[in-house]
């Protein structure tokens, strides 16, 4: 099992439903992979599967992305050295995760055309639509991932994605992540938006992580994930 099918195994464990049962016979257009028919939620499910931003093909595009902009701050690089994301201007901090993080921005971008697509398939324009983006503990860590998804849905975008579920997770991870440790799990809405999972599908994830995995679901502040193990 890899970590898409982790994760779609958790939410059809939580009562959600293949939507090839929801759909036309004859639709062959994009579609999402789960719906929770009396919630009126679509899932969209993502993995990520490298580790982009420990590539060395990726330091060498921040490097060069730095060289363009020392007008605006971009440090001058000597050599090999560790970069805060902090300790750099705003804009540059941001164009550096962008490079880090391309493959969420893509990955966002095509769930959002899934999403939507699906909603008039199923003939339901006002579901909620959810990213459920699961990832192993990669170098590019959990509240980069949130800011990238968040970049993806600036000035109005990404419409049909309501919000975020996001899970950190070395289990069905590729190798070497694929090791024992603690899941982290957490929802995020739209800058701009309301929206938000009904608890009693939050509580039923929860729920269905524990029975899937044998990891019991507990709480904590996510501001406080760090303490326990996750990448931010």
């Amino acid at each position: 099992m890899n970590q898409h099918d982790l994760m779609v195994s958790v939410l059809t464990a939580a009562g959600g439903e293949p939507i090839e049962d929801h759909a036309a016979p004859s639709y062959t257009g994009k579609i999402a992979d789960i719906l929770f028919p009396a919630a009126d939620v679509i899932v969209e499910v993502k993995s990520l599967t490298t580790d982009r931003a420990a590539s060395s093909e990726t330091s060498n595009a921040v490097g060069e992305m730095f060289s363009r902009h020392t007008h605006l701050g971009a440090p001058v690089i000597f050599g090999t050295v560790t970069v805060n994301l902090h300790e750099l201007p705003p804009a540059i901090a941001m164009n550096t995760l962008r490079i880090a993080g391309k493959r969420v921005l893509s990955e966002a971008k095509a769930a959002n055309a899934q999403l939507k697509a699906t909603k008039v398939a199923l003939g339901r324009p006002e579901a909620m639509g959810l990213l459920a983006l699961i990832t192993p503990p990669f170098r590019l860590d959990r509240r980069s991932i949130v800011a990238l998804v968040g970049d993806a849905m600036r000035d109005n975008r990404c419409r049909s994605i309501d919000q975020l579920l996001l899970v950190e997770t070395p289990l069905a991870a590729p190798e070497p992540y694929r090791r024992g440790g603690n899941s982290f799990i957490s929802f995020h809405s739209r800058p701009d938006g309301e929206r938000h999972l009904p608890q009693h599908l939050v509580e039923a994830l929860g729920r269905a992580w524990g029975k899937i995995t044998g990891q019991p679901a507990g709480h904590a502040d996510e501001e406080d994930y760090h303490r326990f193990g996750a990448t931010s």
